[in-house]
């Protein structure tokens, strides 16, 4: 019946915001109906999906939505704990007989606040519920970690209220139009190379990353999958309170007098065909079952992208190998690196020679070196890499004379987005939903 969640503030309050999916029969006959539906369908669909989503509820009202409109106000009788809710919680169903919208009345919005902050998707949210309609057909999957997105500030405006000196027995009709949203730019703190920490806007900061991160001269829709993505990552970390650097610990972040001494004379030409990509994408983030994702990217991928349990540990649904045959053609793709046998005894921590036994016993879902045996110790293929100082863990190992060459394939840690996959797909004509649908299935496409 649901099809996504979100916890938006109505005066003081963060109350839970439950959207329709119009594509279920009931949600139709629920849209239709010239009388409110009987509490049991309601009250069972609400207990599942509180239950299912594990959502923290901080009031005991909840709004339902349809098409960017609150269509019906849910009273429960206390906070109740999500673990334990069932539907003898609940106290009724308040709805408009004369047309589905708001309902609540005007004495109560007066209590709550004398500004209204009831806040309901804008038109552009229909782009969004078209999207995250995808995800009704994807098995649940649980996950260790979900982040959830915050409810967005309360915008203000005019709304007219009762007047102090008219009785309450007569209020007037509550109005019945839809309030757009217009939320505040989210700020970034950025911890700098240089020691101090700035406050950049959301939007400037994506230019900065998307700009350090990836070539110019890369296509326009793998910049602009670029850009998502970078603001996904800042918008989670946001969330968590942290504080961003601007090195590849988070995400590399540029100023424009760096930027100008990277590109020199073509400044200019560069930094506002990135700006006016970034634009393009303004406020839009990916999110998995209504939480913000860890929109990871490395630079090339070796044909297949990495499951994040080969490399750190943890699963995540919309972070699984895929097949990213766009990389195979890139500059970045093949390196070999040497190490004399003095040096890899030194890293290794015991005598390397020509006779050490080098076998490699498995591999990842993404091909890379899962476990190899070196001498009498086995490794992971992450743990080679970062001893020898590798380009990939997807590597092969030769022995000659008084040296151990590895032959690597790809760059970076293989999870996520590649970004030469990203710009050989934006050459094919795919465009940037479609590379960020690719590299991070069951994921949508939220715009802010």
């Amino acid at each position: 019946m649901f099809e996504r969640y979100e916890i938006k503030y109505v005066g003081q309050k963060p109350c839970l915001f439950l959207y329709i999916n119009t594509d279920f029969d009931f949600s139709k006959e629920f849209l239709y109906a010239k009388k409110a539906p009987k509490k049991q369908d309601i009250y069972d669909h609400i207990v599942s999906f509180i239950k299912k989503n594990k959502i923290k509820l901080k009031s005991n009202k909840i709004y339902l939505v349809i098409g960017g409109i609150v269509i019906t106000t849910i009273l429960m009788s206390n906070i109740i704990n999500a673990a334990t809710i069932t539907k003898d919680d609940f106290q009724y169903v308040q709805y408009n007989k004369s047309q589905w919208s708001y309902n609540i009345n005007q004495d109560s919005l007066e209590k709550e606040t004398k500004e209204t902050d009831i806040v309901v998707d804008n038109p552009k949210q229909e782009e969004t519920i078209k999207e995250t309609k995808k995800e009704a057909a994807i098995p649940e999957i649980k996950t260790e970690t979900k982040q959830k997105i915050p409810a967005t500030s309360p915008p203000k405006t005019t709304t007219p209220t009762t007047p102090k000196e008219a009785p309450k027995e007569t209020p007037k009709e509550p109005q019945q139009e839809i309030i757009k949203e217009e939320p505040k730019e989210a700020m970034v703190s950025l911890y700098r190379y240089n020691g101090t920490i700035e406050q950049i806007s959301l939007e400037d900061y994506v230019t900065g990353v998307v700009s350090a991160e990836m070539p110019a001269l890369f296509h326009g829709e793998a910049l602009k999958a670029q850009s998502v993505a970078a603001r996904t990552y800042a918008l989670k970390r946001i969330h968590e309170g942290k504080v961003l650097t601007d090195t590849n610990s988070h995400q590399i972040y540029k100023d424009n007098n760096q930027l100008k001494a990277q590109w020199g004379g073509n400044f200019n030409t560069y930094y506002n065909k990135i700006k006016n990509l970034v634009a393009s994408t303004k406020g839009q983030y990916l999110a998995f079952n209504g939480y913000y994702i860890d929109a990871l990217y490395h630079s090339t991928s070796n044909g297949k992208t990495e499951d994040p349990i080969n490399v750190w540990g943890g699963s995540f649904p919309y972070l699984k190998s895929v097949n990213s045959p766009w990389d195979l053609n890139a500059n970045t793709y093949a390196r070999e690196v040497s190490k004399t046998f003095n040096e890899a005894s030194s890293i290794l921590g015991f005598n390397f020679n020509y006779d050490t036994k080098v076998q490699t016993v498995s591999k990842t879902t993404g091909d890379r070196v899962k476990e190899i045996i070196i001498g009498e110790k086995s490794y992971s293929g992450v743990q080679i890499r970062t001893l020898f100082g590798l380009r990939s863990a997807d590597f092969d190992i030769s022995v000659t004379n008084n040296n151990i060459t590895f032959k690597t394939r790809g760059y970076g840690h293989g999870v996520g987005m590649s970004q030469y996959g990203a710009n050989g797909m934006g050459k094919e004509g795919y465009t940037y939903r479609q590379i960020l649908n690719h590299y991070y299935p069951y994921t949508s496409i939220i715009t802010k």
